[in-house]
């Protein structure tokens, strides 16, 4: 019911408003451009993480942003966050259907697009939970060339729990090359590598390598990205060389953009 809901909001933003979305190649990697100053944007996520070393599992995590532009430079965004998992035969637990965290985001642009070799951008995200609170510094690199358009994203998190004050992180880079076919499709490919640390980067826990297709539409009322990954290679090593324990074997992610 709860699901129903969700999608039932959605549509009505779709609806409601004149959409003249801005666009987004890549659903793993940010772009380093920013939103022109004062304008407004709903994006609407929604990510899959299928399979694990036993059982079924799937964790679905929508996720509501809205974005504005402060300055032609300067974005910040609020995200609303959601989770749940569906779980059987093995020890992860199922999870309802909820809110889960909300988390803020600034992006700023250090140069005019086209001034260096590349366009760098430097992102700052906070994120409160109930149980936790998360911190996510981020720098994206873009390059532009023809109808190819390529990103690099390098991450970091900390994540720190409130009940038993243990300290978690994170490194993550991801990057794609997209193809613009014409004004309303690209095509490309995406790939994500991601490593879990205890402490603050003191022992690598595990680390999983994906890598799969990315499809955009934009037309003039909204742009649609979808991805999809599969990993490839993990460690600790389990069944087919994959850490089916702290990640998952499949993943997908979908945004959906609209201009207010």
């Amino acid at each position: 019911m709860k699901k129903i809901i969700f999608v039932v909001i959605a549509l009505n933003f779709i609806v409601s408003f004149n959409l003249h979305a801005d666009r987004r190649y890549f659903a793993r990697s940010y772009t380093s451009y920013t939103l022109p100053a004062n304008a407004l944007e709903l994006e609407i996520w929604n990510t899959g993480k299928i399979g694990k070393d036993a059982g079924y599992f799937y964790r679905w995590q929508p996720r509501v942003e809205f974005e504005y532009g402060v300055t032609d430079r300067l974005t910040t965004s609020i995200y609303f966050n959601f989770d749940e998992t569906r779980s059987k035969n093995n020890s992860y637990p199922s999870k309802s259907f909820s809110l889960s965290s909300t988390s803020y985001e600034i992006r700023y642009r250090l140069s005019e697009v086209g001034e260096y070799f590349v366009d760098p951008t430097l992102y700052a995200e906070v994120y409160y939970g109930g149980d936790k609170i998360k911190y996510e510094p981020k720098i994206f690199l873009t390059k532009r060339f023809n109808n190819f358009i390529s990103v690099v994203n390098i991450n970091s998190e900390i994540e720190r729990y409130f009940a038993d004050q243990k300290t978690e992180s994170k490194f993550e880079v991801t990057g794609g090359v997209s193809y613009e076919l014409n004004n309303n499709f690209a095509a490309g490919i995406e790939f994500r590598h991601h490593l879990n640390y205890t402490k603050i980067y003191e022992t690598k826990k595990n680390q999983a390598f994906f890598i799969g297709p990315t499809l955009n539409i934009q037309t003039s009322k909204f742009y649609f990205t979808i991805n999809f990954l599969a990993q490839i290679n993990g460690t600790p090593q389990g069944d087919k060389n994959l850490d089916l324990i702290g990640h998952e074997k499949y993943e997908l992610r979908s945004i959906l953009g609209i201009e207010l």
